[in-house]
């Protein structure tokens, strides 16, 4: 019998992290790129993007072989319900293809199949959650409404507070310093590179908030704080559809990054939600998604080989 291959593909506001693999966990091409769902760049931008990687991961595909399954995890996607996978799927051929928002995958790779959620805070922030066979969004309602407690946020506060110690509308800040020194420039008077980076380039500097608050500038403590606080109240909102504790998976980029952040969430978070910081990324899940998809099960094997070579070619 030949061998069957799978893609997973996990896309947010800043990367898409996409891989080919086989159902014993080994995987054969790794392509790391930009990102952007639909509500970044528009559906038929995200789509062709999708596309031309799942063509590029083909390519390594050995003769012979074919796709079994397609698992896309795409930030955004569940806003325009059916719109992704219409302009995907005519142009993509495989047995199975699913296309999700990115909570599916965050919540499966540490949970499985069990009830809990998943939280990301990375250039946007969102908690999902599954109880049962239903499946909710709570927060992450785009950048424009409601994206509290992500890096764009937080980069946006730090301007925002560099600008107005700038007018001498505001207190002075560390975060001016240390902006400017990530930007190589003053910050009011980059205003066009600011505008043109656009989301992703103003969440970049949410790592100056938390750099600004280990060396004890006010106003980075109280924008660490006030996205804390954010992010707490997600848990408060989820604990409703429990009856009792339940478990909430942290991945993304701020928390990978900076410990701080889960340790002040769990000081926070409902009393009900039980933290746990992910050890795999979320394109594991959409690979675990990808094996559900064909009827394989995910085991211990699977697992332990895959993460190997994933972190082997980091």
């Amino acid at each position: 019998m030949k061998d069957g291959y799978f893609i997973a593909l996990d896309t947010g506001g800043t990367k898409t992290n996409a891989l080919l693999f086989d159902e014993r966990g080994h995987i054969l091409k790794h392509i790391l790129t930009k990102g952007g769902g639909p509500m970044d760049v528009g559906i038929a931008q995200c789509g062709d993007n999708t596309i031309q990687v799942i063509e590029q991961l083909r390519k390594e595909v050995p003769a012979g072989h074919k796709v079994k399954s397609i698992y896309c995890s795409i930030a955004g996607s569940n806003y325009y319900p059916g719109r992704m996978d219409s302009y995907i799927r005519p142009r993509v051929s495989t047995d199975h293809l699913r296309i999700w928002d990115d909570g599916e995958c965050i919540i499966t790779a540490t949970l499985g199949r069990a009830d809990g959620g998943g939280m990301i805070a990375g250039t946007g922030a969102c908690l999902f959650i599954r109880y049962g066979q239903e499946y909710r969004r709570i927060g992450g309602w785009g950048y424009l409404l409601d994206s509290t407690g992500s890096g764009y946020t937080m980069g946006q506060a730090a301007l925002n507070a560099v600008v107005r110690e700038a007018d001498g509308r505001g207190e002075k800040t560390l975060l001016t310093e240390l902006i400017g020194e990530r930007m190589g420039g003053k910050p009011d008077e980059n205003l066009p590179a600011i505008y043109e980076g656009g989301r992703a380039y103003i969440a970049s500097f949410a790592g100056c908030v938390f750099e600004g608050r280990r060396k004890g500038d006010p106003v980075s403590c109280r924008i660490f704080d006030w996205a804390v606080g954010c992010l707490a109240e997600l848990t408060f909102a989820a604990a409703p559809y429990y009856e009792g504790e339940f478990p909430i998976a942290l991945n993304g980029g701020l928390f990978q990054a900076f410990p701080e952040m889960s340790e002040s969430l769990r000081e926070k978070a409902s009393p009900k939600a039980r933290l746990i910081l992910a050890t795999v990324p979320p394109v594991y899940g959409a690979a675990v998604e990808a094996l559900w998809s064909a009827k394989i099960p995910e085991t211990e094997g699977f697992r332990k080989r895959f993460m190997e070579e994933y972190d082997s070619q980091k």
